[in-house]
Parts: structure tokens; C-alpha cells; sequence
């Protein structure tokens, strides 16, 4: 071995790897020989480890880590971190078992999957702006952080002829741990760090050629990392833009981390789960009414001005519809001049999955809301179950007053436009 390569700290041998780049230590320089080279001695530039991954695909064609426990394909961020969160919670039990085999998961993101409000994978996978993808591969690291409880440290970066590749692995596992000082010398204020046989490692690729990203997870569980704590600077900061969305705010705090005062170690590590949560505890007063999310917000609704619930549209956990004020102040906006009313559609709108429905019409050339309506029809099993309250909700709006001359929809008001042929005298 060349000597100038070898580094000797702590009393161990070091040497570091130039392919996973981690820093080989071993207490003999004869070990870390070992580890840098064949059976027959051949020396080579990469460890052990790196070899047999190389080794592995190049017998099967792929990699050593296929067969996975969860292979699927996701059109949309909400999706991921459900299917995420669903699987580790029933297979992860954060107990450590040295026989156990690694969890391994890969998901594919789709080009219209979105991380951000503005950033979809496709568009940051055919782009060449690395801070973009940084920041999207560090949202996704969090998220992992939300679903596993187990904190990812990012290793390297490197660009692929298809694209970024980021590269992150467990900070508990041995193959990380430093090396140990000697016990007597060590004043020790904090319990000693536990590290584990985890090989925890997680990937995120990005392909230009289907401009989509891969996330490739695997471990072995063990207990959860610590859960970082906000900074007086980060909680005040949300103090102050507490009407901006937690996505925004979120967005915001990781792009300040280069540039604020803010603790940097902190703010890097704060998951978008914290930053959702603490804002929850701030505005939580100003509309949770009730522990039943129905009945908090029926209560809600009932507390403001002009706003009234339609009586025959109260189903618990299906369906909440109500009026505006520019539906029932009949002095102010005149019922007879709404003679064009559209109706539009917005899917999956909450944690619980409701559809949101809405009423809308032009009144002096502004558009004016007059009814909404949250429909959740999946654990229903009967025929026409969307179009028949659908049809209801129309019937009440036509009962008390509004009779449009034309009706606009979109092609997601395919159940309303099926049920109209028996029943023309709705609108």
C-alpha cells in the first residue's frame, strides 16, 4: 500500500475511500491493507465494500439491493409519504435485530408529481439548476425523516450522465461512526451516541431521459433519531409570517439557512411536519371548535356572518355544504341577475380526502362564490352515490332562488352531467 495515502489519527490506520469517500480506520495497517485489496493481493483504489456492490451487479445485471419490500410508482407528494408512512409503520418497529434483513424500498416519482407548489419533478429533473435540485432532494430527505423517524445525512452529490444523483446514509450506523477517543480522557455531558449494523443508506436519483427521480431507501430499524429542535429565531420567524401556508414558510426557512442568522444545523434539519405543526398550534384557535373535524366545522361555519349550512346536506364524514353571502344577502346581490352560474371541482383537498365543490356566478362582470360543498363518497357502496348529492345540493340551490339561464362544468363534473338527462328540470 502507498504509504502517503495512509493517515495515522486516534491510533488507528486511515485511508479514504475515493469511491463512497468515507475514511477507512482500522487499529493495523496491515487490516486496512487488507481492505484495499483482492484475495491475491492485487491492490486496488476502492474498499471492500464498493467492490462487492460493483461485483454484485455485474454477476445479476443489476443491483445487489433489487427485490424490494416496496416498489411502486407515485403521481403525487401526497401519495408518496402516505404509502411511505403506512409501510414503515407496520414493518418498522424501531427495535434493532442484527439477524433482521434491511427494509428496502424504491419509489418513482412521476413528471407531474409535485414537491413544492411550483416545482414538479419533471421540471427539476431536465434542469440544470443544482441548488433546485438540492433543495427538492433535501425536502424529500426530510420527508423520509417524517415517515421513518430516522434522520439521513447527506454524503455526496455527483452528476450522472442522466442526471443528479444524491447520496445520503444513517449517522447511527458504524459504517459512520468515528473513531473512539480514549474512555478516560472523555468528560462526558450527554449520553453516548448508540450506533448500530444498520446499513442505512437512501438515494435519490433524477433522470433527465424520463424526467422523473428515484428514491431508493434501505435499513434495518433501529431507535429514531433525535427530533431536532426549534430555534427561538425559526419559531419567532413563523410567529411573523404565520398567514404565509407551512409549505411556504418551510420553502422560506431552507433558503435562509445560507444567508440568516438562524443556527444553520438547526434550521437544515427542521422537518416541514415540525413547521406544520407549530403553525397548527398557532392559528388553531381561529377555527378548531370541536375534537370531530365534522362537527368543528359546521360550528365554524355557523359562527360567521351571512355564511348557512343547507339543511339536507349534512351527512358525518360524507358531505358539508353551504351558502355565501353573495348567496343570501338577496338586498345586496340580486338572485335574478345571476343568470350564468359555473361549477368547478378540486380533488383530494385535505388529510381526509374530501372533494370540494363550488357554485359560482358572474355578477357585474366579478365572479361571485355562492355555494361549496366537501363530498367524500369512497367508503359508500351504491350506484350513483356522487351524482344523486350532487343533484341535491343543485336542487336545494334551485329551492331557494337561483335559476340560471346556462350552467358551465368541466370534465370533472362527469357525474353531474350523466344525471341531468332524468332530471332537466333541476336547473
Amino acid at each position: 500500500m502507498d504509504q502517503v495515502e495512509v493517515i495515522f489519527k486516534d491510533s488507528q490506520y486511515c485511508r479514504k475511500c475515493p469511491s463512497c469517500r468515507r475514511q477507512i480506520r482500522c487499529d493495523t495497517l496491515q487490516e486496512l491493507a487488507n481492505v484495499f485489496a483482492g484475495v491475491d493481493g492485487q491492490a486496488f483504489r476502492s474498499c471492500l465494500k464498493c467492490r462487492s456492490k460493483r461485483a454484485g451487479k455485474n454477476q445479476t445485471g443489476v443491483s445487489q439491493s433489487a427485490g424490494f419490500d416496496l416498489d411502486a410508482g407515485y403521481d403525487t407528494h401526497e401519495e408518496l409519504v402516505e404509502a411511505v408512512s403506512a409501510f414503515l409503520k407496520q414493518h418498522d418497529d424501531h427495535k434493532f435485530d442484527l439477524t433482521a434483513q434491511p427494509l428496502k424500498i424504491k419509489a418513482t416519482l412521476s413528471s407531474t408529481c409535485c414537491i413544492d407548489n411550483d416545482v414538479s419533478i419533471g421540471a427539476c429533473a431536465v434542469s440544470t439548476d443544482g441548488d433546485l435540485q438540492r433543495r427538492v432532494a433535501m425536502m424529500l430527505r426530510s420527508d423520509i425523516f417524517d415517515c421513518s423517524g430516522y434522520y439521513f445525512h447527506l454524503q455526496h452529490a455527483h452528476e450522472r450522465r442522466d442526471g443528479a444523483k444524491f447520496s445520503f446514509s444513517c449517522p447511527a450506523s458504524v459504517d459512520d461512526r468515528p473513531a473512539e477517543r480514549d474512555p478516560s480522557t472523555i468528560q462526558r455531558y450527554t449520553v453516548q451516541k448508540q450506533y448500530f449494523e444498520c446499513h442505512g443508506e437512501f438515494y435519490i436519483s433524477f433522470s433527465k431521459a424520463n424526467a422523473s427521480a428515484t428514491v431508493m431507501y434501505e435499513h434495518i430499524g433501529h431507535t429514531e433519531s433525535r427530533k431536532f429542535h426549534m430555534t427561538d429565531e425559526v419559531r419567532n420567524y413563523i410567529r411573523s409570517h404565520k398567514y404565509l401556508s407551512p409549505r411556504q414558510i418551510y420553502r422560506n426557512l431552507l433558503q435562509m439557512t445560507s444567508v440568516s442568522d438562524f443556527e444553520k444545523p438547526e434550521a437544515h434539519v427542521i422537518t416541514r411536519k415540525q413547521v406544520y405543526n407549530f403553525c397548527i398550534s398557532l392559528t388553531q384557535g381561529e377555527w378548531h371548535r370541536d375534537v370531530d373535524d365534522f362537527k368543528s366545522a359546521q360550528l365554524l361555519v355557523a359562527e360567521q356572518d351571512g355564511y348557512e349550512l343547507l339543511g339536507g346536506l349534512q351527512e358525518p364524514g360524507i358531505l358539508l355544504a353551504f351558502v355565501t353571502p353573495c348567496f343570501t344577502d338577496s338586498q345586496k346581490f340580486d338572485r335574478a341577475k345571476m343568470t350564468e352560474v359555473f361549477i368547478d371541482a378540486t380533488f383530494g383537498t385535505n388529510r381526509h380526502g374530501f372533494e370540494l365543490y363550488c357554485v359560482l356566478t358572474e355578477y357585474d362582470l366579478v365572479s361571485l362564490p355562492l355555494s361549496y360543498l366537501l363530498l367524500d363518497t369512497r367508503g359508500i357502496q351504491e350506484d350513483g352515490k356522487r351524482g344523486s348529492r350532487l343533484t341535491t345540493w343543485l336542487i336545494e340551490l334551485r329551492n331557494a332562488g337561483l335559476m340560471p339561464k346556462w350552467v358551465h362544468t368541466d370534465k370533472d363534473f362527469a357525474g353531474i352531467i350523466s344525471f341531468l338527462p332524468t332530471h332537466t328540470d333541476i336547473l
